[in-house]
């Protein structure tokens, strides 16, 4: 027995030896390639200001990865959260300015549409069995056209989508957004890592037999893997909404472009998941992502063509780097 624990002993003392190696290398990587990227850019990308505008613009995105930790985590694609985004930006909106809520409005009503079509999605999800991506696709749609319905009765009457003018945007505005954002970090860190309903989630995730022989209620799990992911799109929405303004409707499955960088971003931070926990990954990630398109757009790349194409190509690298981590077959 005394061997056993020893050796066990041993073995976590390499992990974490392994694990602050992985760290430090991974750091020096990134520091590399920032100042790579300052150099390309004849160092107008590394400076303070421009660092800043880095950092708030990922916060959106941030948010999203951050929901989409808890939502993906269960297994579950849903590829309708950009649709609910802007349902949730919208209605969030009309709370604030129509309703004359303010701040509390935007927040409390962005979150609790996200969180009750998220909700709606997973109860839907395990009675219909579909798969969820194409469920996603379907509710994509739907989403889509109840804000067009909206948009364009707004319009009819000779008025415009909602739009918060100068009110309620220091949510969308340094340091608010950023201080928000560390916030959901921290949230995110607690709830995924040392709450009883992230390690649910986790265990679900991972084998969901097994987490129902565990006495898991696998289905129960997946619902609150809704909700908690729900509340962090929703924060999503109102951030997005406070720095926009105002977010126009769109159909024809548009709203999927809006997570386009998000997943790339959760896509590398599950690559990073074995150097930092997956919810600091996903922030730094998101930074991350958000850093090339910049540095794409100082050194004039167009934004409607290439950009998109490197878009593209930057969901598939980071999926082959998520994809290393896996063992055994890729879902």
């Amino acid at each position: 027995m005394g061997i056993k624990n020893s050796i066990q002993e041993k073995i976590s003392v390499l992990d974490m030896k392994n694990g602050h190696g992985r760290r430090i290398k991974t750091i020096a990587a990134l520091v590399l390639v920032y100042l790579i990227m300052g150099i390309v850019t004849k160092n107008r990308f590394l400076t303070g200001t421009n660092l800043l505008a880095v950092l708030s613009n990922s916060v959106v995105n941030a948010f999203i990865v951050l929901g989409f930790c808890f939502i993906f985590a269960t297994g579950i694609i849903d590829l309708s959260i950009g649709a609910i985004l802007v349902l949730a930006c919208n209605i969030g909106g009309i709370l604030a300015v129509k309703a004359g809520l303010g701040y509390a409005g935007l927040i409390a009503g962005s979150v609790i549409v996200a969180v009750i079509l998220e909700l709606f999605n997973m109860k839907l999800i395990q009675v219909t069995r579909i798969p969820a991506w194409i469920f996603g696709l379907g509710m994509a749609m739907v989403y889509e056209a109840v804000g067009a319905i909206y948009n364009s009765h707004q319009i009819a009457a000779g008025l415009q989508a909602v739009s918060l003018s100068d009110s309620c945007r220091a949510l969308g505005q340094p340091p608010v957004n950023i201080l928000l954002l560390a916030a959901g970090v921290v949230t995110a860190f607690l709830i995924y890592n040392k709450s009883t309903a992230g390690i649910g989630i986790r265990a679900v995730g991972s084998n969901k037999e097994v987490a129902g022989m565990m006495g898991i209620n696998t289905s129960r799990t997946i619902i609150l893997s809704g909700i908690i992911g729900g509340i962090f799109i929703g924060f999503a929405a109102a951030v997005n909404e406070s720095y926009a303004g105002r977010v126009v409707p769109s159909t024809g499955l548009n709203s999927i472009t809006l997570i386009f960088i998000p997943l790339a971003a959760y896509l590398l931070a599950l690559a990073f998941s074995k150097t930092f926990n997956l919810t600091i990954a996903a922030a730094l990630s998101s930074f991350i992502i958000t850093s090339i398109f910049n540095v794409l757009t100082i050194m004039g790349v167009p934004t409607g063509t290439w950009q998109k194409v490197i878009m593209g190509a930057s969901v598939i690298i980071c999926g082959i780097l998520s994809a290393r981590t896996e063992k055994g077959d890729v879902k």
